[in-house]
């Protein structure tokens, strides 16, 4: 028996199978196919029992996987998920309908519907044995389910609400997000590059990626939300650092849910992927963005002794010094260099970041020196030469009287870079590979 579960918890969906693989294989074999759209298998004798949110209901036929998707009888996923479908025989089309959201597919078109929007199909409906198979997870997913599948268990999951692993810890959406409000600039780049979009973003210190959010209205940042721009976009799902987490109740009141999460390291960029993806039920995109991530990672040449660096950001008079656990800490290693501040005492404040210590930064004689800031990349540079000029304490380190000291360009490091990290890594990694 082979069973389809349908449930609200965000978990899996688990198929059993009691036919051994040779009984499997005989009875695709002996299935006549009326469809020439792709590859796919029915055993005949198979009983489907389908559930939704933990009660079972009836398929009037068993499902379908052609091409690894999931397709199944048109009346009944439509009904069971609280729609109404009706069938044209002349145009072979199928039109369903469900709290507001309408829907139309026609049999042997990749091409359907969405309130008028077409969007394309991976895999067409079919007609077989006078029953017209849909692809689940576009209904699924249209009537604001989510949907999951993993070809190697056979395990497909259709639920009502999806728990996340945040940074900060599970957390539950009551349905899949229409107007996502963004309070950091890598989070915006991530959503769009999935195929995502913002109603709202965070107020630019700099260039805004993608192109395409531009437009989009400014609603604050992680030091603080202008909520009365935020009540205006009506979002339904806020995303925001754990840092703001004091505003939870405010930001609920405008009726929407709010999902604290941030990422540091190059790991945590990829986690953020991995996870918008679950939330936009775009997990093959997530996929692809980062092994694309981590194949130009491992093009870098890597310097064959790692130059000790040290890294410091801000602007004069209020830096301080980057440590292995801040984006930048973590590309200087990624990239090949040994960070000199690893052993300095991280700020209450700032834990990814310790105080500016001349007196350890003498101690521990950097060969290069790497600054971040969000001001004007030529005068900070004259004003740090122009200090370690006068200093008589800087003047004697190595980097120094090298002159390896550079700004590193603020697009990719004055914020977290998210889905440029590579390139960010490769900024590095040159410098680096200039120390001899």
């Amino acid at each position: 028996m082979i069973m389809i579960i349908i449930t609200n918890r965000g978990e899996d969906l688990v198929f059993y199978k009691s036919l051994t693989r040779g009984l499997l294989a005989a009875a695709v074999l002996l299935t006549p196919f009326a469809s020439t759209q792709g590859n796919y298998a029915s055993a005949a004798n198979t009983a489907i029992t389908v559930m939704l949110d933990g009660k079972t209901i009836a398929t009037e036929a068993s499902p379908k996987v052609i091409d690894g998707r999931t397709l199944v009888p048109y009346s009944s996923i439509v009904n069971a998920l609280g729609g109404k479908a009706t069938w044209d025989s002349k145009t072979k089309s199928v039109t369903a309908d469900q709290g507001g959201v309408n829907v139309k597919l026609t049999v042997g078109s990749k091409t359907a519907y969405i309130n008028g929007v077409s969007t394309t199909l991976d895999v067409a409906p079919i007609a077989e044995n006078g029953r017209t198979f849909v692809p689940l997870r576009l209904i699924s997913e249209a009537f604001g389910r989510w949907v999951t599948y993993n070809q190697n268990t056979n395990t497909v999951g259709i639920s009502s609400t999806l728990t996340v692993n945040a940074s900060s810890g599970p957390f539950t959406l009551k349905k899949p997000p229409q107007r996502i409000v963004t309070l950091s600039s890598s989070d915006t780049e991530i959503i769009y590059a999935l195929g995502g979009s913002v109603v709202g973003r965070p107020t630019a210190i700099g260039n805004v990626y993608p192109e395409a959010a531009k437009s989009v209205p400014e609603v604050g940042s992680a030091h603080g939300i202008l909520f009365e721009k935020l009540a205006q976009l009506k979002p339904d799902l806020v995303i925001a650092s754990p840092s703001l987490k004091s505003q939870q109740a405010t930001i609920e009141k405008l009726g929407a849910q709010v999902m604290f999460h941030s990422h540091n390291t190059y790991d945590d960029i990829q986690a953020s992927i991995r996870l918008y993806g679950q939330i936009l039920s775009k997990e093959d995109k997530a996929k692809e963005l980062i092994q694309d991530m981590d194949k130009k990672l491992a093009s870098l040449t890597q310097p064959q002794t790692k130059p000790k660096t040290l890294i410091v950001y801000g602007a004069p008079g209020s830096f301080v010094v980057a440590l292995p656990t801040s984006y930048p800490g973590n590309f200087l290693e990624l990239a090949g260099g040994k960070n000199v501040a690893a052993g300095f005492p991280k700020m209450d404040t700032m834990p990814q970041y310790a105080e500016l210590s001349l007196e350890r930064i003498i101690a521990a004689n950097p060969d290069l020196i790497l600054l971040i800031t969000h001001g004007d990349a030529t005068e900070v540079k004259a004003s740090f030469k122009k200090q370690f000029e006068s200093n008589e304490a800087w003047k004697n380190l190595s980097a120094v009287n090298n002159e390896r000291f550079e700004v590193l360009p603020s697009d990719l490091f004055a914020a977290n870079p998210g889905l440029r990290a590579p390139k960010a890594i490769e900024t590095i990694n040159k410098l680096l590979l200039q120390v001899k």
